[in-house]
């Protein structure tokens, strides 16, 4: 597969042909059964955080479409999916995406099932002239892995394996250690476009100068190079403690570069005129405080310190990262309309140190944990896993919810690209070659539809 490389700027064509598509893959009833029957059914799926299901009895739901799988840790130690329907009258059996279980009772006839799908009950059996084979009706197995920190899921076994598909990028995610980290934070939004139009915002920086404002007063977009690899995974190198390139650079630290600057105790007075060597400075102090702290930070590379890594899996994540922090976002389709979809977001925070660090560092800043401005001290002594927050993209609008301030932008965006598309004056979608990662995933798309019809 031709590839970007992590080079200091982004390439000046890209490394693709740009053969840009129409828009009935956005809009059209037939695109979602195609995509029901020949992606969703046959590719590796990130289906939740492994630190969900690390104890027995542990579960989470996970729904794509249609489908509705649960995942559970069961009493032997076992981690297992299978599809969350009761093999009687097809009943959804767990409705809550997260929790404990000993065994999955029907709410419907009470069948009991065990957490490794066996059948253990049923109310009335003598009653069934055909009788009750046990074997023939548990709960429907789905194939599941770990990788990671992630549960992956595959709802029809295939050819390749998830070793296989993660092995593009799995050395480039592994160092960050998501297995370590603990969820703070857990929201979906129901949105009003199609679950590729999200995939589309993450897989390009086009937009930031004009959406994302914050972004240039921290981030260098305008440069930032990119990687395409094998089976559809992108990733995007984003340069942090900067300001971006494509605006002139300021004499003065700003506001979140100063923040930054004095979270490691670095005084932005001495940048009067040399914001250009910020990066490279909070690089410095925050291996000086690992090392302080005793913190591994040996395995990561200056860059890895100070800027922002995205890979989007395919085919519907986008992981966001730092080795303080990690987003986890994730874009479903809705079963019925494509004109609506769901988008996940699962916040995890990389603890460490003591309690008295972590005093030390909000006492400097002001920032809570979970930022990559600092080192984040020990998981809160009373940290309890928070539950899901669910709501609508017009909650978002509202000011009722928010995800951050930029993807709240992005889904203040995203409901006008659906409209705009379903427009007579739009046929086709023109990509730059800066667009690049876009067309990576729509070849990827075509390619897993074509196989597996």
């Amino acid at each position: 597969m031709a590839t970007a490389s992590p080079q200091p700027h982004a390439p000046d064509t890209a490394p693709i042909p740009i053969s840009n598509f129409t828009k009935d893959r956005y809009l059209t009833r037939e695109w979602i059964e195609r995509e029901r029957a020949a992606l969703w059914s046959h590719t590796w799926l990130v289906a939740g955080v492994a630190a969900d299901v690390a104890a027995t009895g542990q579960y989470f739901t996970f729904d794509i479409g249609a489908e509705s799988v649960l995942i559970a840790r069961g009493m032997d130690g076992t981690l297992r999916a299978m599809h969350n329907a009761c093999t009687h009258r097809g009943t959804r059996l767990v409705t809550e995406p997260l929790g404990m279980l000993r065994k999955v009772v029907c709410p419907y006839h009470a069948w009991a099932y065990g957490l490794d799908g066996a059948l253990q009950g049923v109310p009335g059996a003598a009653r069934f002239s055909n009788g009750v084979p046990k074997d023939k009706l548990a709960l429907e197995a789905v194939e599941v892995e770990e990788a990671l920190g992630m549960v992956f899921v595959r709802l029809t076994p295939g050819d390749l394996t998830l070793t296989e598909f993660l092995a593009p990028i799995h050395g480039l995610i592994d160092p960050y250690r998501i297995e370590a980290m603990t969820v703070t934070g857990d929201q979906t939004v129901s949105h009003t476009c199609n679950w590729k139009a999200i995939l589309d915002n993450f897989a390009e920086l086009y937009h930031v100068p004009f959406i994302h404002p914050l972004h240039r007063r921290m981030f260098e977009c305008a440069n930032a190079p990119f990687e395409l690899f094998d089976h559809g995974h992108t990733a995007v190198y984003v340069e942090g403690g900067t300001t971006d390139s494509g605006f002139p650079v300021p004499d003065a630290p700003t506001d979140l570069l100063a923040m930054q600057l004095q979270a490691f105790g670095l005084d932005p007075a001495d940048y009067q005129g040399r914001v250009a060597d910020i990066r490279t400075a909070l690089q410095r102090a925050k291996r000086a405080a690992a090392k302080e702290q005793g913190l591994a930070y040996a395995g990561f590379s200056d860059a890895q310190l100070s800027d922002v890594w995205q890979f989007n899996l395919f085919p519907n994540v986008i992981l966001s990262i730092t080795p303080e922090s990690a987003w986890l976002m994730r874009s479903r389709p809705d079963g019925a309309d494509p004109a609506k979809s769901h988008f996940d977001m699962i916040t995890l925070v990389q603890f460490h140190g003591t309690e008295e660090d972590a005093a030390k560092a909000k006492a400097a800043d002001g920032t809570e944990a979970g930022t990559h401005f600092r080192l984040n001290g020990p998981r809160p002594a009373d940290y309890q896993r928070p539950p899901r927050d669910s709501f609508t993209h017009e909650d978002i609008i509202a000011g009722r919810k928010t995800m951050t301030v930029t993807i709240d932008e992005d889904i203040s965006l995203l409901a006008r690209v659906q409209q705009g598309m379903a427009s007579s004056g739009f046929q086709s979608v023109w990509l730059s070659d800066e667009e690049a990662r876009v067309q990576h995933f729509h070849d990827a798309l075509d390619a897993a539809l074509a196989e597996g019809s």
